[in-house]
């Protein structure tokens, strides 16, 4: 078996066989969750211009449904190469799924690639049984093993699967590359040496305009330094040095976008929608050791995957659960930073440092995700991406030790890593189903979180796509006795009831969402639409002025505006909303062959 993966080819292309294995049901997994707003209706990837001037779409501030979303906007400048990949996609296929998954699982499958190849050198030297033959099934199967455990392990699905996670896919394929080349770096001859560290660096910096998570990279970077090379003060400082240069990145994209460094924590709460929720830094970071908790426990035991986790805010250090884990957090934290200091200090070997390396790593990668900035999201599996990887090395350490304390041969290890690798990759296959419709993945979130409201409104909105009104109204209406006052429940079902032709319950739906919330706008606009139906012109055109007065970029508003004015008799007053609407959106093929109609009536 050594011999075999002494063969340059055959890793490589074992990895890339099981993850095509793992993921080859997703190809065809439609667009979901915030795909629509990042990929199916972002007009910023449908032509490359777009990224020669990115401040026109970073500086906008529309509020029309048809425009660019603010968190898009605000995320544009820090993830400027995901949108372009994005846009690539859509170059070559539009908006057809495949070539969006195929780009995914590359990305996830390259990342194997490159995390073989740090393992190759973090595991050298270490066996997994008692009897050593040349040293090989240290090099080969323990680092072959991790890479396979990362590959096929199902939290990794909401990363891959995902379409719009490409950001994390992207940002952790270049830190793995900025990593591997330092590790290149540092071992090459000096003449190869300078283009890998050149090369670490510029990695670094493109991972840094992938994700804000990358921000990080550097403290990794400096970590696998100190836990695997031996050398002193001033070579460290002279090898680390150079990419302290990407510090800079991402804060100065900030600045150019907002016009203040200090705009990074506003930034990262538009970006996840955390405005919403308000929630306060110390809320979030109380909430966050629980969450830690939940990751490390899904690493180790991934059941219960779900889109949408229900996540308690939690608001005092005192309560239990929250001491509990902040405790437990602590201690595994002091342990792994204690060992490997010990370790440092008593010169041991650096295979004796992985899993101490593991766990900090763990606790580094998650930093900008779970601490003091406001995330929308309070838990996301997508984040355990790159963390993951620490645990991973960790517990293949601690699988090569057993099998070195009790065997004397690596087939014991390879047996169990085996069981557990074609384990996971069935897990992924199984979680990887729930993602092939919008309904079947809302009906699981909303399976596992039926106190959440998202879950309920979402598989609403995919039960009326399909159809399925009463399944639509039922959605709804749960959702509303878990949060009675939430306007845009009352909005939804109001859109139900129009469909189902029920329009006197639309109308109660819509007037009870402008009193909770007298200034929305969609709420005047499905108002003015019922109106237009039953014939009530003067109802239907003070409605549309209402919303138009609030949104007046949104040419819809203007088209069925344009449409209950010449209903009335209003025909000039009818082609200027209707020339508006066509100037807003040349696209409107509705409104544009209305007013070719009325102008060529006049």
């Amino acid at each position: 078996m050594t011999n075999l993966f002494r063969k340059p080819y055959i890793i490589p292309l074992l990895i890339t066989l099981v993850g095509l294995l793992a993921y080859a049901g997703t190809f065809s997994v439609p667009f979901q969750f915030d795909d629509d707003a990042y990929v199916v209706n972002n007009p910023a990837i449908r032509d490359f211009s777009t990224f020669l001037s990115p401040g026109d779409i970073a500086g906008g501030s529309s509020l029309s449904p048809t425009s660019i979303p603010p968190a898009l906007r605000s995320a544009f400048m820090t993830r400027i190469l995901g949108y372009l990949s994005l846009a690539v996609n859509y170059r070559l296929g539009g908006l057809s799924v495949v070539g969006y998954h195929v780009l995914n699982l590359l990305l996830h499958i390259l990342n194997a690639w490159l995390l073989y190849a740090i393992l190759d050198h973090a595991f050298r030297g270490m066996t997994c049984a008692r009897t050593e033959r040349e040293g090989e099934p240290a090099s080969v199967l323990l680092p072959l093993a991790a890479a396979l455990l990362f590959l096929c392990h199902p939290i990794q699905t909401h990363a891959v699967t995902y379409i719009t996670s490409r950001f994390v896919l992207l940002a952790s394929f270049f830190s793995l590359l900025s990593l591997a080349s330092y590790i290149r770096f540092r071992t090459a001859p000096a003449a190869r040496g300078r283009f890998f560290q050149t090369l670490a660096v510029l990695s670094a910096a493109l991972g840094m305009l992938c994700k804000e998570f990358t921000f990080t990279l550097p403290f990794l970077i400096a970590l696998y330094e100190v836990s695997f090379f031996r050398a002193g003060l001033r070579e460290r400082f002279r090898s680390l040095a150079p990419l302290a240069l990407t510090f800079p990145i991402i804060p100065l994209l900030v600045f150019l976008q907002k016009g203040s460094v200090t705009a990074l924590d506003s930034t990262m709460r538009t970006i996840t929608a955390a405005d919403s929720s308000q929630i306060s830094r110390i809320d979030y970071l109380l909430t966050q050791f629980r969450v830690i908790v939940l990751y490390l426990r899904m690493l180790i035991f991934p059941a219960g995957q779900n889109i949408d986790h229900d996540i308690p805010v939690q608001h005092s250090l005192a309560s239990l659960p929250v001491l509990a884990s902040l405790l437990l957090l602590l201690s595994l934290f002091a342990w792994a930073a204690c060992r490997l200091f010990r370790s440092l200090r008593n010169n041991e070997t650096p295979q004796s440092r992985i899993i101490p390396f593991g766990i900090i790593w763990f606790f580094v990668a998650l930093s900008v995700e779970s601490s003091i900035i406001p995330l929308g999201e309070l838990q996301a599996e997508y984040r355990l991406y790159l963390p993951s990887i620490g645990v991973i090395m960790a517990v293949t350490t601690l699988g090569a030790a057993w099998s070195r304390r009790y065997a004397r041969d690596e087939k014991p290890f390879c047996i169990i890593a085996a069981i557990l690798i074609v384990a996971l990759c069935a897990a992924t296959v199984v979680r990887n189903r729930v993602w092939q419709s919008e309904i079947t993945l809302w009906q699981d979130a909303a399976a596992k979180s039926p106190a959440k409201v998202r879950p309920h409104q979402n598989l609403a909105l995919y039960y009326g796509m399909q159809g399925l009104l009463d399944q639509a109204r039922r959605e709804l209406q749960q959702a509303l006795v878990i949060e009675p006052g939430n306007f845009e429940l009352h909005n939804n079902l109001g859109i139900v009831y129009k469909q189902m032709g029920d329009f006197n319950n639309a109308i109660k739906q819509y007037q009870t969402v402008l009193k909770l919330e007298p200034g929305d706008a969609m709420a005047r606009y499905n108002l003015g639409n019922i109106y237009l139906a039953q014939g009530n012109l003067a109802g239907a055109i003070r409605e549309y002025q209402a919303c138009a007065a609030i949104i007046p970029d949104y040419d819809e508003v203007h088209h069925n505006l344009g449409i209950a004015l010449d209903r009335s008799g209003r025909s000039a007053e009818a082609i200027i909303e209707l020339q508006r609407a066509v100037n807003l959106n040349p696209q409107n093929a509705n409104a544009r062959n209305n007013l070719l109609r009325l102008t060529g009536k006049r």
